[in-house]
């Protein structure tokens, strides 16, 4: 039986018996939710349900959940069973059935001949055996006995991991497992072996959670509402007891991607322990970086986009370990979206976007490892027997080498690696990061300097204050107090604020606000010179940040009122993302947004914001604000006195951020995607002022160009009719003839890389295009110069870019040859430069860089 067919059985199961089915939430949690950084398991985009904070679909639901657990990515690999990604099948009752139909429902469906068809006589069960706080689960023990065959001996008590939480904080209860005896050969051999033993004879499929408590902060527990069910059973699982196999990964739900990877590296799974290992790793691997990149999570070097940074790197290094040449993640992408989209149709949806932020993460390693293998081969030549912890620590913090390979070459030399050295550095290192990780949302440690800091970035971004209080955490990172500070702390939705605190003795960037009620603490990496408490600085906003993020916060609430009025009174905030880059605005509403109402809200903002309207805030209190209608959060706690932002006869909200003084100040509004965040929220990502100009001016050279193309072909059209012949195959004047003309083929694509003499951007990038057109699928790379400054431009067609390559890549590879930068979209790329000198360079590494792309197999 295939996991797609146990997927469906289970969820026809439960849909027969009354259960909604609900779609899978994404693996980034809803704003509300801060206890886990990736959701890990069926019932956490539910969570609201189970607190009574909002009302369930029905009393019943059942769904299966994409997740993913960031403590397994290293033991990934090394066992038959540990994943990174899987899929929880789950059952939940939101107040109404309890034990006795959980447990009557998991052994019906666990046995059945429609359903899991397992063996009964091989079922266990365990029950919580109790703790201080929580009496031993007796009441499950006699549920098993009176309504299932699984005899007392079967039924084993056990702590720990039978009391299940989804995160440090929320619902939580005893839960009661179902194991499956795989028999004698799969365990260790000792008498006492039975469910909870570290062996694989008995495997747990199946978890029953009993929720009847929330778990507060510090670990004190109180009653829910309503003792409710959340159940979860593992798909990988399963699938592996149904096919009578030792490993997960001989399912058919890595299988197929394994076949794939045998045969682009000549290996096969079971060989030996280093093929076996790296095919595991690459066939996890495979299904979670597609799966986190198609819901939006981007590699970087903090927080879920250091998790699919390490994710990736790893299965390169696996990748190589076995001889896989050429492009590696384009190839594991598009295999789990053809194994996958149709069950989770965002990886189709985002198939192209996704592929192209792999590939470009997976060139940036393919440096990092070239650039890292000559540096340890030079750190072999001046070691001895072993390489000391601090030269491998340089080669990891440094250059971003792998500790793992770097043992794994030193090896081949003879050489070992001071291991634990290397692990007390790591943690020296992360406790030097503490400050910087509080501000995450994790808290931070309180800095006493006898005073609340006031703060008075309403008005000024420039002040001159005091440090009242600091802690040098090492390494240039400074945790301290101002008694006025202009930077406002995150909070609200809104990312904190940037800029710089300098001293007669020295500067330092803020890196992070973090609030602590109505006081903060500032988080600063000192760049020169000393900063020390009771001296006098200058702290100055960054302005080019804080106003975008003005214009998008305002944005926020025209958006909110416009959705109102579009959608109706239903629609809240769920919550928020507002930064100089973007806004996200997460919503209730139980429906997707349809094309016309999206181009409707987004009509509605845009008039607001024409319409010049005034931007008032004040604080009254909150009686008042609430006799005005001023709109409240829901689950925010507010205070006496409260500040409320009006756009007049628009909107009325309590919000403590920073905003614009008038809507014409937002500047053009755009809505770059809808989509689902969580079971009955919807998500709007938009831009404004500076990012919705550029790309407004960029859509409209694209028509621009696409309507000069047409009239050309149209007048080409018409000469050819009065001639009476075919249309020239020529076109165009002479010089994009001569471009034409030189273009270059590799693997069935054309492409151009040249310098053309003195002609402005403008026209660069419409001969870009022409010349594209004419050739595609095409790459085309061109470069000028005019009076001293030099233009660029990177024009490809979608199929190049599906192929890895990235014009926006290819932009940011060349302009700093010319001394300059720039950007765009996968598709088409400007920059300017100030160096004419070397235009042809920059044009020769464009070349050489296509021909490298295009020449890898893929």
């Amino acid at each position: 039986m295939r996991t797609h067919e146990i997927r469906r059985r289970y969820l026809d199961y439960f849909t027969a018996r009354g259960h909604v089915q609900l779609p899978s939430g994404s693996l980034v949690p809803p704003d509300w939710d801060t206890s886990v950084l990736i959701t890990t398991a069926g019932m956490q985009p539910l969570k609201r349900y189970f607190l009574g904070i909002e009302q369930p679909p029905a009393p019943r639901a059942t769904s299966v959940q994409k997740c993913f657990r960031t403590g397994d990515i290293d033991e990934v690999g090394n066992t038959a069973r540990h994943l990174t990604f899987f899929e929880m099948m789950g059952n939940f009752s939101f107040g109404e059935y309890f034990k006795q139909y959980a447990i009557e429902c998991a052994w019906d469906l666990s046995i059945r001949e429609d359903g899991f068809a397992l063996d009964p006589s091989r079922i266990w069960a365990s029950v919580y055996e109790g703790d201080e706080r929580v009496d031993p689960d007796e009441e499950a023990i006699a549920l098993w006995m009176a309504h299932t065959s699984v005899p007392g001996e079967r039924i084993v008590r056990l702590g720990g991991d039978n009391f299940w939480q989804a995160g440090p904080t929320g619902p939580c209860g005893p839960c009661s497992e179902l194991y499956y005896d795989r028999g004698p050969e799969h365990g260790c051999g000792r008498p006492e072996c039975a469910p909870g033993c570290e062996c694989d004879r008995f495997l747990e499929y199946w978890n029953l959670v009993f929720l009847q408590y929330n778990m507060l902060e510090g670990g004190a527990l109180e009653p829910l509402p309503a003792p409710s069910v959340d159940t979860g059973c593992g798909l990988e699982r399963v699938a592996a007891l149904i096919a009578g196999v030792h490993s997960v990964y001989e399912t058919d739900a890595f299988g197929d991607v394994i076949r794939e990877i045998e045969e682009w590296s000549d290996t096969r799974y079971g060989a030996n322990e280093t093929q076996t290992k790296s095919l595991r790793v690459l066939a996890d691997h495979a299904r979670a970086m597609s799966f986190l990149a198609s819901d939006g999570i981007e590699p970087s070097n903090e927080g879920r986009g250091y998790v699919l940074r390490r994710i990736v790197r790893r299965a390169l290094l696996h990748a190589q370990r076995i001889g896989i040449e050429g492009p590696v993640t384009e190839r594991l992408h598009s295999v789990v979206v053809g194994l996958l989209s149709d069950v989770y149709p965002e990886l189709g949806e985002y198939r192209t976007s996704v592929a192209a932020l792999l590939a470009a993460e997976e060139r940036r390693f393919a440096q990092t490892l070239q650039n890292g293998q000559q540096l340890l081969l030079e750190v072999l030549e001046r070691s001895g027997a072993q390489i000391e912890a601090a030269d491998a620590f340089k080669l990891h913090d440094t250059y971003g080498f792998p500790f793992e390979l770097t043992a794994e070459i030193a090896a081949e030399h003879g050489v070992t690696v001071d291991e634990p050295g290397f692990a007390r550095l790591m943690e020296e290192q992360r406790e030097r990061a503490r400050a910087s990780t509080a501000a995450v949302g994790y808290g931070a440690s309180e800095l006493d300097a006898g005073f609340t800091t006031e703060f008075v970035g309403y008005e000024q971004l420039d002040v001159r204050t005091q440090v009242g209080a600091l802690v040098d955490e090492g390494d240039g990172l400074l945790r301290l107090k101002l008694r006025e500070s202009p930077f406002y702390a995150a909070g609200g939705g809104q990312v904190s604020d940037q800029g710089a605190i300098e001293s007669d003795n020295g500067r330092a960037v803020v890196e992070q606000v973090i609030r602590q009620d109505s006081d903060q603490q500032i988080v600063a990496r000192l760049e020169h010179g000393t900063i020390a408490p009771g001296e006098r600085i200058r702290a100055h906003v960054l302005g080019e940040a804080r106003r975008p993020t003005m214009a998008n916060h305002t944005a926020t609430h025209l958006l909110h009122a416009a959705l109102r009025e579009v959608l109706g009174d239903h629609v809240t905030q769920a919550g928020s993302y507002v930064g100089p880059d973007k806004l996200r605005f997460d919503f209730r509403h139980d429906a997707p947004l349809t094309p016309a109402q999206v181009r409707q809200v987004e009509a509605i903002v845009n008039r607001h914001v024409f319409e010049n309207r005034p931007v008032h805030t004040f604080v009254t209190e909150k009686e008042h604000a609430q006799q005005l209608g001023a709109m409240m959060l829901f689950g925010e706690k507010y205070g006496d006195q409260v500040r409320v932002v009006e756009v007049p006869d628009v909107s009325r909200e309590l919000c403590g951020g920073t905003h614009v003084r008038s809507t014409a100040e937002i500047g053009p509004f755009v809505i770059l995607r809808e989509a689902s965040s969580s079971q009955g929220v919807r998500r709007i990502e938009a831009i404004t002022s500076q990012a919705a100009f550029e790309y407004l001016r960029d859509r409209a050279d694209q028509l621009d160009e696409a309507e000069h193309e047409a009239a050309g072909l149209r007048a080409e059209l018409r000469k050819s009719a009065r001639d009476g012949g075919a249309p020239a195959s020529g076109g165009g004047n002479g010089r994009e003839a001569g471009l034409v003309e030189s273009a270059s083929e590799q693997d069935g694509v054309r492409f151009v890389a040249a310098v053309v003499d003195d002609i402005d951007a403008d026209t660069l990038l419409a001969i870009s295009d022409r010349v594209k057109a004419r050739l595609a699928p095409a790459a085309v790379v061109l470069g000028s110069s005019t009076e001293g400054k030099v233009h660029l431009v990177v024009a490809l067609d979608q199929p190049v870019v599906d192929r890895g390559l990235s014009a926006v890549d290819l932009i940011r590879e060349i302009a700093p040859i010319v001394g300059g930068g720039g950007g765009g979209r996968p598709t088409m790329a400007r920059a300017g430069g100030k160096d004419p000198a070397q235009l042809a360079t920059a044009i020769a590494a464009a070349e050489t860089a296509i021909r490298e792309r295009l020449s890898s197999p893929g």
